[in-house]
């Protein structure tokens, strides 16, 4: 017999039970739509949560903290310039840029307020751009390296006075600072190498330091808060790395501090694909070097995400378990109705594998009408869902963070592996009826009824 005259087959003897095989389809739908409905949900945040990191400009970027002596046989590696010039000659390397951290060193004031704790960062202001570095005022056009700084969001919040009082601002309901005693980018401010002393515990909370002497200095612009590119450009303070350094030597000579070796506080190396990342990563730390960059997080986070669809996708198949129960049932109840029908093809002659397969074929059939329609509804609730999420957001601000929501995705491989399994479930649960139909007795069935 035909594969096709069999599918036939199912087809019309599952019209002629429409309730049976509409209820037994629904429970294949509850189930196809429970297993992709919860495998979708830990696909959509594995999106969002992926395409959140591929969004930021530094995932390219591998974060160097220092050299680890254990991976050197204790032998110190300079991190300093020697440093920077190795980085550079790094296959895939693009750019390569150092940090010096100078809070200890420098003193920004304006007034009678003083830089109280933000941190002061010394950086090549040329290459804040390609860093990923934006600014919401101001021109990374018009910075003058030696007489020109760029402050923080928020930090006009941490200058204080000689009491540690700190300057008065205000903010709205959405906590955006609409006004300050101190104008970032009007005021003037000094700058200087600070004096420390052996009890100042290395200048960070002296509210009123000693220093060397100050010059005048103005802002060049002020930095969009993104702590995907830095932590501190919400509350930071930058200036060019030059007259950083030029004021840290200033600071450790007026303080009679021994000249201590120079270190950058950290270097960035941006490679020039993330998918080469690794690769480069890797090489800086066989050589000793603590490195950082996102796909840690990345691969961290997929690692969990898979747990999660693994977790969502067992609690889903209960549901078609307990489906396939139902499918049986059926096929059983078929087998009982049909025994005149079995006895007859018997004595016809019509082949034992024929009739098992007419039963297989029917299961499949249910769990084929049930995935399809499963699938069907779980892109209805998937979309949804995502709208429904995305008004949510958008009311509550989060989609402006650069987030794009996604609570379910269900991709073409998920909707046919839907599909596929549940037919397989449905072919699985067939076997039991089917093997029973071909014992079925043809002259027994026929004197029976």
């Amino acid at each position: 017999m035909k594969k096709s005259d069999l599918f036939s087959m199912a087809i019309q003897n599952l019209r002629n039970r429409k309730t049976r095989t509409r209820l037994t389809v629904i429970g294949v739908v509850i189930g196809t739509c429970a297993i992709v409905i919860m495998v979708s949900i830990g696909i959509g945040i594995d999106k969002m949560i992926t395409s959140q990191y591929e969004s930021d400009s530094a995932l390219c970027k591998i974060e160097v903290h220092g050299v680890d002596t254990e991976k050197t046989d204790g032998k110190e590696i300079p991190f300093d310039d020697t440093a920077v010039e190795y980085f550079k000659g790094i296959d895939n390397v693009k750019l390569v840029s150092p940090t010096l951290i100078v809070s200890e060193y420098v003193s920004i004031s304006r007034g009678k307020y003083n830089n109280g704790w933000s941190t002061i960062k010394a950086i090549d202001f040329d290459s804040m751009p390609d860093m990923g570095y934006a600014l919401i005022e101001g021109s990374f056009d018009k910075i003058d390296k030696r007489n020109t700084l760029l402050f923080g969001k928020s930090s006009m919040t941490t200058f204080t006075d000689a009491q540690g009082n700190q300057a008065k601002y205000k903010y709205d309901e959405n906590y955006e600072i609409i006004e300050s005693e101190i104008d970032l980018m009007k005021d003037i401010f000094s700058i200087a190498p600070k004096i420390n002393s052996s009890n100042d515990y290395n200048g960070y909370m002296d509210y009123a330091p000693q220093t060397g002497n100050s010059k005048k200095i103005k802002a060049a612009g002020i930095l969009k808060t993104d702590n995907s590119v830095d932590y501190e450009t919400g509350n930071g303070i930058f200036i060019d790395l030059e007259l950083g350094k030029e004021l840290m030597r200033e600071s450790q000579k007026l303080s009679n501090q021994p000249a201590a070796k120079f270190q950058y506080s950290e270097i960035n190396v941006y490679v020039d694909n993330m998918q080469n990342v690794k690769a480069v990563k890797e090489q800086l730390q066989d050589n000793g070097f603590y490195c950082y960059s996102s796909d840690d997080e990345i691969e961290y986070t997929k690692k969990i995400m898979m747990v999660v669809q693994l977790v969502l996708g067992g609690i889903g198949a209960i549901s078609m378990f307990v489906a396939a129960f139902g499918i049986s049932n059926t096929m059983v109840m078929s087998v009982f109705e049909r025994t005149k029908e079995i006895g007859i093809m018997k004595v016809l002659g019509c082949d034992i594998k024929d009739i098992k397969a007419m039963f297989l074929y029917e299961a499949g059939t249910i769990g084929l009408l049930g995935g399809t329609i499963g699938i069907i509804i779980s892109y209805i609730l998937s979309i949804s869902a995502n709208a429904v999420a995305r008004l949510v957001a958008s009311s509550m601000d989060i989609g402006d963070m650069g987030i794009k929501i996604c609570v379910s995705s269900i991709p073409l491989w998920l909707a046919a592996a839907g599909i596929l399994f549940s037919v397989m479930i449905g072919v699985i649960a067939g076997l039991s009826p089917a093997k029973r139909s071909v014992k079925v007795s043809a002259l027994t069935a026929i004197h029976n009824e």
